[in-house]
This record gives structure tokens, C-alpha cells and sequence, in this order.
């Protein structure tokens, strides 16, 4: 995470008007007791949440930034401040359960320990179940004085309409490409995959960075080899199978529909082929029931979906 020399988080730099704008509210006196911080992954959503919230939480804030000096800059440096709540999942894709919910809850009850703001900041919203999003609605309902919850969502309509409504919303976008370009090559170094990376990222720059510090872009490599190799009838459905059933599945199908995207704007031949707009729904179907939790055979999945992608191509 990008920080200050204090070592609490900035927003980025696409995020300036947004910034802008949460600064107002504030000035104002205006800010809400739920906000809802939406937008595609890797761009910062998070980040930005923990900014407002480090800026709130500040006791002697500079320049529209945490000061990084009082003293609850300095427990929220060292990673605990007793006034801010960071709610996520146990393990990367599964629930927020009520337990969780109703313990925050009622941290947020409480008198805050510095005197000032509390707030509490989940993050993905959308992984609360059914039951832990009941047990939310209350706090949303009754919020105490100087409360803020944030819900940081990638798929906002995954939440209940009951929660959308009662939060001020606040819609993130990708940057453009020079913003992102410019911000991931000072970031890595001046990596030479900055640009491979944005592309794969689809123009996500977060996203795109931690492809190229996990060297995740050789698996696209692979992944995008495959899928021109079943499309040219170069290589069977079921050997292509066994090699993407060892990518990660949720990663790897987003990488083939950003593949397929770039496809259809770029080659006049897949533009004009019906069949190929058939199997993206296919596959957005496909990435929809992956990261919504469904266990799946991974060698079937990717057997089925490449004998349907070679026969796209097949000549009739």
C-alpha cells in the first residue's frame, strides 16, 4: 500500500476528486453514517477507505490528510487504533458470518476511547451473508452520533437493496491509461511488463502491480498460448484442460474474457463471428458461479469450456 512518510495510507492519485469531494462533506459537517465505496478490484477502494478513515480519526489533521503525529495517527501507524474496525472474510472468498457482524456492532455501540469519530470499515460488503447482512441493518438504522461505517464492494448488487439504500454511494472508476501507466511504472521500479500488466489487468493498476511483484503474468502467458492454440485447432480440449486446470479458476477466467474483449476490438474476423458472443456469456456465467463461492470439477469446467471455444472456430 502506497503510505506517507508516516506510514499511514494516501489515496492515489485517481482518486482526487472523490478526495475532493469527501473532504467537503467533512467541512461541511455533512458526512453520512454509511458510505458505500464501489468500483471494479484493483483500484484502490480500500485504500481510499482507510485514508477517509485515518483522516477522521486524525486529532490535529493537515492539509486535508491525517497528520501522521497526534496520537491516534501514531496507533493507527503501529496498526491499532481502538476507534477503528476493519471487518473482512477469514479466508480470501469465503462468508462474513453474523457472529462477526454483531461483535462489530456492538463495538460501534460503545463510547469512542479518543473522543472522537469511531467507524468501521468491511470490506468485500458483498461477502456478508443473508444473516450477517440482517445484523448489519441495525447499526444502519440506529447509527449513533459520529459513527461512519464504509462498505468497500467490487459487485455492489450482491448486496441487499436494504443496505444500498441507506448508504451514500460513492461509484469509483479505472484511471486512464496514462494516469494508471505513469503511477504503476513509478511504483515498480519502471518494470518493463507495465504495460503487459495494465492490459491483462484490463486497465486496473492495483491489480496490475501485483501481477507483476507475483510474476503472475507468465501464467496469462500460459493461459493465452492455450487458448490460441484450441482456437487454431493446434491442440486438443483436453491437454488445454489439464494445463488451465492448474491456474487459479476465478483468475484465469477473467483473464479469457479480457482476452476475448480485446479480440473482438481488435480482430475483424472474431468481431464478425457470432458464435463468440455466445460463449463470452458463457463465460461471464461461468466466472459469475467461480467467485460466487460454487465448487466446481476444474478439469471439467475447462474441458467444457474450451471444447465449446474450439468449436466457435470450427469450420462448418
Amino acid at each position: 500500500m502506497e503510505v506517507s512518510s508516516s506510514g499511514l495510507a494516501l489515496p492515489l492519485p485517481w482518486h482526487e476528486s472523490v478526495w475532493g469531494d469527501l473532504n467537503k462533506t467533512i467541512e461541511q459537517g455533512r458526512m453520512p453514517h454509511a458510505l458505500l465505496i464501489s468500483g471494479p478490484s484493483g483500484i484502490g477502494k480500500e485504500r481510499l477507505a482507510t485514508a477517509l478513515a485515518q483522516r477522521l480519526l486524525c486529532a490535529a489533521e493537515m492539509n486535508n490528510y491525517a497528520c501522521g503525529v497526534c496520537k491516534s495517527c501514531q496507533l493507527m501507524s503501529a496498526g491499532f487504533h481502538p476507534d477503528l474496525s476493519i471487518l473482512q472474510p477469514a479466508d480470501e472468498g469465503k462468508d462474513i458470518l453474523i457472529g462477526d457482524v454483531r461483535k462489530l456492532c456492538s463495538t460501534l455501540d460503545k463510547t469512542a476511547q479518543q473522543g472522537g469519530w469511531k467507524i468501521a470499515i468491511i470490506v468485500p460488503g458483498e461477502a456478508m451473508n443473508i444473516s450477517a447482512s440482517n445484523a448489519l441493518l441495525k447499526s444502519l438504522e440506529e447509527p449513533q452520533g459520529k459513527t461512519l461505517l464504509i462498505l468497500v464492494a467490487h459487485r455492489p448488487s450482491l448486496l441487499s437493496a436494504t443496505i444500498r439504500s441507506r448508504c451514500q454511494k460513492k461509484s469509483l472508476l479505472p484511471p486512464p491509461l496514462d494516469t494508471a501507466r505513469q503511477w504503476l511504472s513509478e511504483v515498480s521500479g519502471h518494470d518493463a511488463n507495465v504495460d503487459k500488466a495494465l492490459e491483462v489487468a484490463a486497465g486496473r493498476p492495483l491489480l496490475a502491480l501485483q501481477y507483476i511483484q507475483s510474476g503472475t503474468l507468465q501464467d496469462q502467458q500460459i493461459l493465452e498460448g492455450v487458448i490460441e492454440a484450441v482456437r487454431r485447432g493446434e491442440q486438443s480440449f483436453i491437454d488445454a484442460a489439464l494445463q488451465c486446470s492448474k491456474l487459479n479458476t476465478a483468475i484465469a477466467l477473467e483473464w479469457f474474457m479480457n482476452y476475448l474483449h480485446l479480440a473482438v476490438t481488435q480482430d475483424a474476423a472474431v468481431q464478425s463471428n457470432q458464435n463468440v458472443y455466445l460463449f463470452l456469456d458463457r463465460l461471464n456465467h461461468m466466472h459469475q458461479m467461480i467467485v460466487s463461492g460454487s465448487t466446481v470439477n476444474q478439469q471439467l469446467l475447462w474441458e467444457e469450456l474450451l471444447m465449446s471455444w474450439g468449436q466457435v472456430f470450427a469450420k462448418r
